[in-house]
């Protein structure tokens, strides 16, 4: 026999408070809206936030009933005790209509089983949404307040400092001994040769050099933080190109990185970050004295980066030099490899058997002349490249744009249409995987002039005799640099001839 379904009563509250409504209250106002001959089945989730339907296990729990076809209707005193953001709403709705099941807001005077009832929540669900990120907005107020006032925003002192005030205002503090520390770090890892983490902590270890209140050394997680923190560097307009390259929202001009303090990172979460992804990330000037110049800092991130790219085969001494990671055959598009100095080897030949091609004669010394004559050809062609990179940005982002302004007229329209939910909800998400995949087009899509230009301005790598990047004239780690900035792949013929494969 088919059980009978029920009525569904949810109450839902966060806290409790004098001025918001008891749960018990709640169920009271509900229960007057149901017949005495319906069964009515209680649900409650005391002291959860309505933000999100996770964690909410009283909510799970009822849609789990609803998709078993137990409840005829879902009765709550007030829609954000049902559901707080849109994306939650639409969810619950589709689950409801699907299985047949009403919806009754009792404070609110509607129904789901009317046309009204229906255009109603579509709309108190926007400003469900809206109270919320209003709230969200107050509790932000004083922090955005210190980020803009230029104070150190929050959070325990990073080593090196110590949290304190300056004229009132909550700052960074330098303690002088770890100062030197952090100054020690920042020169061992942009000067030593062939240099790693671990390298970096052995030589650390080797100086007796403890990390921050323990006797134990650095980790490797602490001196990634400690390299890749802004907050030690010089914000000059140096600094602040760097940061152009990321998709980061700059809350000072540039006319103000004048080098005086440094920067701090901050995100989503309100608090201050030192995160590799910078996406919905801003950057702020503090009034934090810098300990490390901003030429030191930004070789850093090209040394950190470089490692991280070409992993093992990241040392200048390997045998293949500055194109370690990066030679490949054309032929069948393995590795190659200089096994045996001078022979070059493909590994489709040596280890896989599936290449017939030989490098046998063909001498390293002509392959990096090769690879020279093309590299210093863009680089001196430069400037045409980084305007067509500039154009293509502004198509991906005038796309973005036009899409983001469909959804947003959607979204509007959906108030009030006469479509299902399910056709309105494919739509705004055929739209918003559109809008995905151009951002992340437009993130891969980097922005080379930019990285050159900052390693041209790296005192070590620029040529001080001229204008022009001498590609030939550069040491070995620093030819690296250049090539893992401009090029993806580099394809070897027998003859010495290559084809390289540019990043775009």
């Amino acid at each position: 026999m088919k059980e009978k379904r029920v009525v569904a009563i949810y109450a839902r509250q966060s806290v409790d408070k004098k001025d918001s409504v008891s749960i018990e209250s709640q169920i009271d106002d509900c229960k007057r809206t149901v017949s005495v001959n319906e069964d009515v089945r209680v649900y409650t989730d005391r002291g959860k936030s309505g933000k999100s339907i996770v964690g909410r296990d009283e909510l799970n729990k009822l849609i789990k009933d609803i998709e078993g076809n137990l409840i005829s209707r879902v009765v709550v005193y007030k829609l954000d005790r049902f559901a707080r953001n849109i994306s939650d709403f639409y969810h619950l709705q589709k689950i409801l209509e699907e299985h047949d099941c009403s919806f009754v807001s009792v404070t609110q005077g509607f129904d789901t089983s009317t046309t009204m009832g229906r255009a109603m929540m579509g709309i108190l669900a926007v400003f469900a949404q809206m109270e919320r990120e209003n709230i969200s907005a107050r509790i932000k107020d004083n922090y955005d307040y210190r980020v803009k006032d230029r104070r150190w925003a929050s959070g325990k002192a990073p080593f090196g400092f110590q949290n304190g005030k300056i004229d009132g205002k909550t700052t960074l503090i330098p303690k002088p001994d770890e100062a030197e520390v952090v100054k020690l770090i920042f020169k061992l890892y942009s000067t030593e040769s062939n240099i790693s983490l671990g390298k970096l902590q052995d030589k650390l270890n080797e100086r007796g050099i403890t990390g921050h209140q323990s006797d134990r050394g650095f980790s490797r997680t602490t001196l990634t933080r400690i390299l890749k923190n802004p907050v030690y560097a010089q914000a000059n307009g140096l600094l602040h190109k760097y940061y152009e390259r990321f998709h980061i929202q700059f809350v000072n001009d540039k006319e103000e990185w004048n080098g005086e303090t440094s920067a701090a990172i901050v995100g989503k979460n309100n608090r201050t970050i030192n995160a590799d992804e910078k996406d919905d990330m801003k950057i702020y000037l503090t009034n934090v004295t810098p300990i490390i110049d901003a030429e030191t800092f930004l070789l850093v991130q090209d040394r950190m980066s470089e490692n991280s790219a070409i992993a093992s085969d990241n040392s200048p001494n390997t045998n293949l030099q500055e194109l370690a990671g990066l030679l490949k055959c054309a032929d069948c598009k393995m590795a190659i490899k200089m096994q045996t100095k001078p022979t070059l080897t493909c590994t489709g030949r040596s280890q896989k058997k599936i290449c017939n091609v030989s490098f046998k004669g063909l001498q390293l010394e002509t392959v990096q002349e090769n690879v020279a004559q093309a590299v210093q050809e863009r680089i001196d062609n430069f400037d045409k490249f980084a305007r067509e990179q500039g154009r293509k940005k502004v198509v991906i982002r005038h796309e973005i744009e036009e899409l983001q302004g469909q959804m947003e007229r959607l979204i509007e329209i959906s108030k009030f249409s006469t479509k299902s939910v399910d056709v309105l909800a494919k739509e705004i998400d055929d739209i918003q995987s559109k809008i995905d995949e151009l951002q992340l087009k437009l993130k891969l899509n980097i922005n080379t002039h930019d990285v050159v230009e900052i390693r041209l301005k790296l005192k070590s790598i620029y040529d001080i005799q001229g204008e022009t990047l001498n590609y030939r004239g550069l040491r070995t780690e620093y030819k690296q640099t250049v090539l893992r900035a401009l090029v993806d792949k580099i394809y070897l013929h027998k003859n010495g001839e290559v084809d390289i494969v540019w990043k775009e």
